[in-house]
């Protein structure tokens, strides 16, 4: 069935609409221009102080901040408004000083008045209100304010920012993708085309990671950056450290005849820094410069001594800790090289012109590197003077290689003392010969070398083994004992000599052992007469000498006058 408040109905509709839009365009224009204005604040606030990314990530999340803050403030307030046909029926009332009649009857056109009570009270408000409704102006008193005012300030708005970023493109793309948080910079009158630090170019503005130099410890740090547009007369370095709170400026001077290229020069810092470049109006992105320490070798040799002298030695006596010490011939010398405070690349052992690489056990910070077999290192025969020189996981190497020396120490050759009881014997006699033999190491053999002179001039010369030592009984460094020699298997006569020199081996193992000889024994032969003779002459000897003896015991001296 058709509603007799149907003309009614569609009018207050398009009433309610007109003040929605009205409500929608104001707060929205309002909210537009406010994020306008918040954006030019941002991009003055950024432009002036030139903030880093932490800086422009709080930027940002303050306009958001403040955005939802307008948003809720002024925006939703409106926008939240939802009019029904009686609330704006109500507004046209009070509007044109009506009764509630509007209100009621549009009520009670609604199904749900049947169950209200009386039909024909019902009735009659309804034709009432439809009979007086064509006449009534339900827009009287509806304004669009304040939505021009609004639409207005927000076109003023984007004309002047759209004016501004059309004067100064540059400045505006930059901002738009700092405002988002990426690298960008602003133009400037001065620019900055290259910077070199120490041979290694660093980017002006960086579009990653920060950019990193290397430079050994200790090296000077020469600076080299080339600038275009409006070059300043004079530049300067800002550094600051990493690790600490240390602060620093160096001017960076023109290079005579080149006012575009500026140098400087950066010595005696020890601390990995960050760095900026100033010049004119332009600033570049910060770099680190890492001062690389150099690697912190220290060397040990683990020295081994011949299987004959191991048992004898002390302990510590063969003292590899330094880089230069003794060792005994035969001897293993083993390096151990271990770098404190960083993985080395390469291990250099060079001895005069030949060079030997050395090996490491893995790639740990810890490892101890060390030569591998077939080195003169495995058996020292000689003397050797040795260069050490590494290289680290950064290039870098030692500023003078390691040098030392490993020398031969003498292992003397053995001793032997011998002495015989009587000058004189009998052609067929045995005489015996006392001896005391000593080594360092050890005693491997005795022999009596004995050397006849005939007094027909005739010479030749025998041995007799006084003592062999196996190897079993290792080490006797002392030997003592006797030896007798016969001499009648050689036939001597009257008048001739026997000299006889005792010789001693050391034991030295698997090596040939060196010989050492005692002073030479001379015996005379001679006949039994030449015996009792010999005895005389010792019994009156040692009749003087216990006469003089009693002298000196009884007080009795002195010749008589």
């Amino acid at each position: 069935m058709q509603s007799k408040l149907g003309i009614l109905r569609s009018q207050l509709g398009q009433l309610r609409r007109k003040r929605g839009f009205v409500r929608w365009g104001s707060a929205l224009c309002a909210l537009l221009a406010l994020l306008v204005w918040l954006l030019v604040a941002a991009f003055l606030g950024d432009w002036s102080f030139d903030l880093p990314t932490s800086g422009r990530t709080a930027l940002l999340v303050a306009w958001i901040f403040a955005g939802l803050a307008a948003l809720r403030a002024y925006v939703w307030p409106v926008v939240s408004i939802r009019e029904t046909t009686e609330d704006v029926a109500l507004i046209v009332e009070r509007q044109n000083k009506i009764d509630s009649d509007l209100v009621a009857a549009l009520q009670f056109e609604s199904p749900q008045a049947k169950t209200w009570g009386s039909s024909r009270l019902a009735d009659a408000v309804i034709d009432y209100v439809a009979e007086f409704s064509p006449s009534l102006n339900v827009f009287e008193g509806f304004s669009y304010q304040p939505l021009p005012k609004r639409v207005l300030v927000l076109v003023a708005t984007l004309l002047m920012v759209g004016g501004a970023v059309a004067a100064f493109p540059g400045h505006a793309s930059a901002f738009w993708n700092r405002f988002l948080l990426g690298t960008a910079h602003y133009p400037t009158k001065t620019q900055i085309e290259s910077i070199v630090v120490s041979g290694q170019t660093i980017p002006v503005y960086r579009t990653g990671a920060i950019a990193q130099v290397r430079i050994p410890y200790g090296e000077p740090i020469r600076v080299e950056v080339k600038c275009a547009g409006e070059v300043p007369a004079a530049g300067s370095a800002w550094l600051s450290g990493i690790n600490n709170d240390a602060s620093n400026q160096i001017d960076l001077q023109p290079l005579p005849g080149q006012s575009d290229f500026f140098v400087g020069e950066m010595a005696h810092l020890t601390d990995s820094f960050k760095v900026r470049f100033h010049f004119g109006d332009v600033i570049s992105d910060p770099a680190e410069v890492v001062i690389v320490p150099l690697p912190l070798v220290d060397i040990a040799w683990d020295v081994t001594p011949p299987k004959y002298a191991a048992a004898t030695l002390k302990p510590g006596e063969l003292d590899g800790g330094s880089r230069q010490f003794s060792v005994l011939e035969g001897s293993q010398a083993r390096l151990r090289l271990v770098c404190a405070n960083k993985p080395l690349a390469s291990v250099r052992l060079t001895i005069g012109e030949t060079t030997f690489l050395a090996v490491n056990s893995d790639s740990r910070r810890t490892a101890s590197w060390t030569l591998p077999p077939g080195t003169p290192f495995d058996s020292i025969r000689e003397g050797l003077k040795y260069e050490i020189q590494v290289t680290d996981q950064d290039g870098l190497s030692l500023e003078s290689p390691i040098a030392g020396q490993i020398r031969l120490k003498v292992d003397r050759a053995p001793r032997i003392v011998a002495s015989a009881v009587t000058r004189q014997v009998l052609p067929t006699a045995q005489p015996k010969i006392d001896y005391a033999a000593g080594d360092d190491f050890g005693v491997a053999r005795i022999v009596a070398v004995v050397h006849l002179s005939r007094e027909d001039g005739r010479t030749s010369r025998h041995e007799v083994v006084a003592k062999v030592i196996s190897e079993r009984e290792q080490p006797q460094p002392i030997v003592r004992g006797q030896i007798a020699i016969p001499l009648s298997t050689y036939e001597l006569t009257k008048g001739d000599e026997v000299k006889i020199v005792l010789e001693v081996t050391d034991w030295r193992g698997e090596v040939v052992g060196q010989q050492g000889f005692g002073e030479p024994n001379t015996l005379s032969v001679t006949d039994l007469n030449g015996i009792l003779v010999q005895t005389g002459e010792e019994d009156k000897k040692s009749a003087k000498q216990l006469d003089e003896i009693l002298r000196r015991e009884l007080g009795i001296g002195g010749e008589k006058k």
